[in-house]
């Protein structure tokens, strides 16, 4: 398999995973008190809010792969998977943030509120809060199309070293 044709498979690859954290939940919040049990819980999917985002970055960075089927030039190549690194950096970067915002969010929670709930009526913010599987694919989605971005650039430039 060439390069460009391995580069294109692995930036669908991330597309797709992309598309699919969208309808995946990222982060959920179960408040369980102990004599009660579970009363209430919440769950933010990928279209809620970031994975938006995400899908996006995704797309642009296919919409750039797809230009490479009508320019064969090395410059485009080599200008498409350093920009498309890029974008898979940011895709993670954006994840990452989600995954720490939610985690001080609860900590400003439990501030504002000026009480503590677990020792009121023992509420455990911190453990109420889980990290769902849409984050991980959206991580995924992005470490996919900035690898295989550095890698086929890489791959390229000692093709052409190679041949030149």
């Amino acid at each position: 398999m060439n390069i460009r044709a391995g580069y294109t498979l692995a930036v669908v690859i991330a597309t797709i995973l992309s598309v699919l954290q969208l309808f995946l939940p990222w982060i959920s919040l179960d408040i369980e008190v102990p004599i009660l049990g579970s009363i209430g819980s919440a769950t933010r999917y990928g279209y809620d809010g970031d994975g938006l985002i995400t899908l996006l970055v995704g797309v642009i960075a296919l919409g750039f792969a797809a230009y490479l089927c009508s320019d064969a030039s090395t410059k485009a190549f080599r200008l498409v998977t350093v920009f498309n690194g890029c974008l898979g950096a940011l895709i993670v970067a954006i994840a990452v943030v989600n995954i720490v915002d939610s985690e001080r969010a609860l900590g400003d929670a439990q501030q504002q509120i000026g009480i503590d709930l677990q020792a009121l009526v023992g509420i455990d913010l911190d453990n109420a809060t889980s990290v769902e599987s849409g984050i991980y694919v959206a991580i995924a989605a992005g470490a996919v199309l900035a690898v295989s971005s550095v890698g086929a650039w890489i791959a390229h430039r000692s093709a052409v070293t190679e041949s030149g």
